[in-house]
């Protein structure tokens, strides 16, 4: 069981040893792999994506009363994330886990990865439809914890399901790599697929999370369900939220009256506010210079994390050694950030605006700290700055350096 077959390399990630495609045999022109071409799908740029989903299994140990997690990863390919799931979120509770795909060539490979792992006993693999995946674990009496959805391209055709069959408190992580369309680039794909009116702005990557986040809570809220995001961002190529998922009509209907409403934003000079209006669209004119403002909607204006939960992923991540150090940043940066729900500021707006140069960001965190403000650099943009400081005192800032 330790050589992998032709045209299959071994690796290790996370405590997991795993057969994949050669990566050297799906190169593009350019000599960067291209995953999607390879008979099995397994991307080494989502090692972080995997890493927090290990993270947020064990960090369910204290949230989970029963004694056993039943974990679903119906689109599994390799069975990567599956498989480090079984050998690294185990804590006090036992951990079953489920993994399936559409493609033979997939379950054999994850079989024989699941085996090389000595976890043919503890790991169940099902040759399936996602979706019929998910129904045919309730019907036949699960109740599961944690599904990940996680495919290549939007998630959308997974999401009812999974919102569907997801134990009461349980917790759906969803991967979207279609992220040209949730920052608006495509318009009308935004509007068709999501449901979202608007256009790329300068915040694009703001618009992007909060556009899933809408989707997702709209779709939970047909089913008499309502959701709590414990996190979400957008990092590399993707957006990747968690939420919690709950039933209940009315507060369903609370959730989208408190959550779900506008990005106003002022292309001249940067100017963005988070807003429950909705309503039928009206020129609205910039506080600061009177332009008129940008809207995209409707979108999830509601916070995008739960502190709490991350301050349990951050104490399980010192348990943890072998996480990739660009992780342990990330879950740093996600617990720094998890109690300002704002939308990014970018200098070079205001720099545009004003006719300045672009100061360095920690000289404007350290003079809105000194002001007594919150201020964090932003990890979508290279000038941007998360604050609960108003965009006068950041322009007063500014012009202070």
């Amino acid at each position: 069981m330790s050589e992998c077959q032709e045209d299959y390399v071994l690796v290790i990630e996370g405590l997991a040893k795993l057969c994949v495609p050669d990566p050297n045999k799906y190169k593009r022109i350019d000599n960067i792999y291209e995953p999607s071409w390879a008979p099995v799908f397994y991307n080494p740029l989502m090692v972080e994506n995997r890493d927090i989903a290990v993270l947020t299994v064990r960090a369910m140990n204290s949230i989970v009363s029963k004694n056993r997690i039943v974990v679903l990863d119906p689109l599994a390919a390799t069975g990567v994330r599956g498989i480090r799931i079984a050998l690294e979120a185990r804590n006090s509770k036992d951990i079953e886990v489920f993994m399936g795909d559409i493609s033979k060539e997939a379950i054999d490979l994850m079989k024989f990865n699941a085996k090389l792992n000595n976890l043919s006993d503890n790991v169940h693999v099902y040759w399936m439809d996602a979706n019929e995946y998910m129904h045919w674990m309730v019907r036949n009496g699960y109740s599961l914890d944690y599904i990940d959805i996680d495919p290549y391209g939007s998630p959308i055709d997974f999401i009812s399901s999974a919102l569907l069959t997801i134990s009461k408190g349980g917790i759906i992580a969803i991967t979207s790599t279609d992220l040209a369309v949730l920052e608006g680039k495509y318009r009308e794909k935004l509007y068709r697929r999501y449901d979202v009116i608007g256009k790329r702005i300068n915040i694009s990557k703001d618009v992007a999370i909060r556009a899933l986040l809408y989707y997702i809570a709209r779709t939970a809220s047909r089913f008499d369900r309502y959701v709590e995001p414990i996190l979400a961002y957008v990092y590399r190529h993707y957006a990747r939220v968690y939420v919690r998922v709950y039933k209940g009509a009315s507060k369903a209907m609370q959730m989208l009256n408190e959550c779900i409403g506008t990005i106003f934003y002022c292309e001249r000079c940067g100017y963005s506010e988070l807003n429950r209006d909705i309503h039928e669209s009206k020129t609205i004119s910039c506080p600061i210079c009177g332009n008129q403002l940008t809207e995209v909607k409707p979108l999830w204006i509601c916070s995008l994390g739960n502190k709490d939960f991350l301050d349990r992923l951050s104490e399980e991540l010192i348990k943890m050694p072998w996480i990739q150090h660009t992780t342990e940043s990330l879950i740093k940066y996600f617990a720094m950030v998890s109690d300002i729900n704002v939308i990014t500021i970018r200098l070079v707006d205001i720099a545009r605006f004003l006719h300045k140069e672009i100061p360095q960001r920690d000289k404007l965190i350290k003079c809105l700290s000194e002001k007594g403000f919150k201020s964090v650099k932003s990890i979508y943009y290279s000038d941007g700055i998360l604050t609960n400081a108003n965009i006068l005192e950041v322009i007063d800032c500014f012009n202070s350096i």
